[in-house]
């Protein structure tokens, strides 16, 4: 037993500098979970335990990944920011899901409210700016 725990000790010691991460990572597919089962609920549609499984498997996998990150920036490469590049996909990704479950729960799509909450305030200008300069640049290359 004494073994274990001092295995154990040198593990998490070994993990510490992750932990944050990996724990955003816990967090955000259990938001994922838990918002996917609402709109499961909300619109009649039957929680397979397939689905849960898949949520089971991302727990282990981007734990897993980004551990590998860590390891590789530490250890081999520690120039490129490995862990945070791996980690913020991850994350997008995640996030992305949450948001769709919202607007299934909803039927509201955060992403259009955004813009359209923006373009009621001073930012509006600089959207317009912008738009008008990126089809400005598409009329130049036809």
């Amino acid at each position: 037993m004494d073994k274990i725990v001092k295995y154990t000790f040198w593990l998490l010691t070994l993990l510490s500098p992750v932990n944050g991460v990996m724990v955003t990572m816990v967090f955000l597919i259990v938001v994922d979970f838990i918002t996917g089962s609402y709109a499961s609920i909300k619109n009649h549609i039957p929680i397979r335990s397939s689905r849960v499984g898949h949520t089971v498997s991302k727990f282990f996998i981007y734990n897993l990944v980004i551990l590998a990150a860590f390891f590789l920036e530490k250890h081999i490469v520690n120039e490129v920011p490995f862990l945070k590049i791996i980690a913020g996909f991850i994350a997008i990704a995640e996030i992305k899901s949450i948001l769709e479950n919202f607007n299934k729960i909803y039927g509201v799509n955060p992403f259009k409210a955004l813009i359209n909450l923006i373009k009621l305030t001073a930012l509006k200008e600089t959207i317009e700016t912008l738009t008008e300069d990126k089809n400005a640049s598409k009329e130049a290359k036809k």
